[in-house]
């Protein structure tokens, strides 16, 4: 179903791989139980193969860890057609073991070519159908596109790579459903040697991640950073809203621990955006009305969120249809500065299609809202701040101009795009003009139309 190779990367031989072909079945003669456990002897005699103990029939297995405890958290629920992704594969017995219970496709990255070559002999062996696909690539240089592949697997890697973070954000974006992450994790030890008042500390509940100090600079990669299960929880449900929160497993291994991060499953979100006051609450309220859903082409039975609370108790497993409230000046005077580094906007990457509303109104409908709703008579709230802001034109087009651009992103996924006036009867606006005219009502009118926002109306109009 979801074959990386051919739909995503144009095939092996696009990438300049050329795999080996299994000489036992090449010309279709079938090989001999003698001639078998002889090509089996040979592998384990003539070659130093450790880590993964694979099982090569005849009663013989390669030396390595028995890993199979760890199948039932990996391979829990059924394959079938999935791609799957290995990253610091080895010899390659989770892709064996992926292909066996029904995957479409495996791919291997491993960075030592011993390793590589091992394991396309072991899966020449075993005659493994379809053939896993294993690539000489470090993953910390290594690219592909997003949810390119359903379930990705990164055990016993991320405490060997100078950039560790990058590669967790990497491997996020490139899964489409599920990703495992085995860790080794700090531990008292490891803090004694840093820095000795940190082991009064209970290390595995805070949120750590240590920078090791090996004094032999050949073993620079031995363990560069290690992580408490908290830091990662929070790099993969604090920096993004695009996955459930994580369960934490108990690793076979000696201190280690296995993270599993699921992609929210939605099939429709529906982004119901605009400034703040413009009236989004009372919106997503009136979808109450049936003939309302039926106008903007939402189902029933959908959930409503905010990010202020909705998303951090928002149901797991799949979901129809989410309405999403989102406030597009959210990002306005604080740290993460633009819509793009919004946590709760990467809600967009778990969706299979998406329908944008955004709310607008003329600036002086927004100054009237927004004086109802003041507090307080602070003159640097954030109220007060945007009562002035309300009336510059140049300050609402900027602010549309950023939204426009951030929603271009997910056009491949988008079902619909309105732009909708908050009156009584939520008038669709499909021109840009009267956008802007419409917008500007009650505002400073020194400020040009911004190309974005014409050019934005423009696709639209032309489909």
């Amino acid at each position: 179903m979801h074959s990386p190779l051919l739909q995503i990367f144009g095939g092996v031989r696009s990438l300049g791989i050329r795999e080996t072909n299994p000489s036992a079945d090449a010309d279709g003669m079938q090989t001999s139980e003698n001639d078998q456990r002889a090509r089996i002897e040979k592998l384990l005699r003539s070659e130093h193969l450790t880590y993964q103990k694979i099982d090569l029939g005849e009663g013989l297995s390669t030396p390595g860890r028995d890993r199979t405890s760890i199948d039932g958290i990996l391979f829990a629920d059924q394959l079938d057609g999935e791609s799957i992704l290995d990253v610091g594969s080895a010899q390659g017995r989770f892709c064996i073991e992926a292909l066996r219970r029904g995957a479409a496709s495996a791919i291997g990255l491993e960075t030592s070519p011993e390793r590589i070559r091992h394991a396309r002999h072991i899966a020449e062996i075993l005659r493994v159908r379809p053939r896993p696909t294993y690539l000489r690539e470090d993953v910390e240089h290594w690219t592909a596109p997003a949810k390119s592949f359903d379930r990705v697997l990164c055990l016993n890697v991320l405490h060997h790579l100078y950039d560790p973070i990058s590669v967790v954000r990497k491997l996020m974006c490139i899964t489409r459903k599920r990703l495992y992450l085995e860790v080794a994790a700090v531990d008292r030890k490891q803090m004694f040697r840093v820095a000795h008042s940190f082991t009064m500390w209970d290390v595995s509940n805070a949120p750590i991640a240590l920078l090791d100090n090996p004094k032999d600079a050949r073993r620079a990669a031995d363990r560069t950073f290690t992580f408490t299960p908290t830091a990662l929880s929070i790099v993969i449900n604090g920096h993004t809203k695009a996955f459930e929160p994580v369960i934490v497993h108990r690793s076979s291994f000696e201190n280690r621990f296995i993270i599993e991060a699921r992609r929210r499953q939605i099939n429709h979100l529906v982004v119901v955006a605009g400034m703040t006051s413009v009236g989004k609450s009372t919106f997503i309220d009136r979808l109450k009305s049936a003939e309302l859903r039926q106008r903007f082409g939402i189902p029933d039975g959908y959930i409503a969120i905010t990010p202020i609370s909705g998303l951090d108790t928002l149901v797991t497993g799949p979901i129809n249809t989410l309405v999403f409230h989102y406030d597009l000046l959210r990002p306005f005077g604080r740290p993460v500065q633009s819509h793009g580094r919004d946590p709760a906007l990467h809600l967009l990457s778990s969706a299979e299609k998406i329908t944008v509303i955004t709310l607008f109104n003329s600036a002086e409908e927004l100054v009237k809202r927004k004086s109802k709703s003041e507090t307080t008579i602070d003159p640097a709230s954030r109220h007060r701040i945007l009562l002035k802001m309300y009336r510059n034109s140049e300050f609402l087009d900027s602010w549309y101009e950023a939204w426009f651009d951030e929603m271009q992103k997910y056009a491949s996924s988008t079902v619909s795009s309105l732009h909708v006036r908050t009156n009584d009867n939520y008038d669709i606006v499909a021109d840009h003009n009267e956008f802007r005219r419409i917008l500007h009502q009650g505002a400073d009118a020194n400020s040009a139309p911004t190309e974005l926002i014409r050019d934005f109306f423009d696709s639209r109009e032309h489909g």
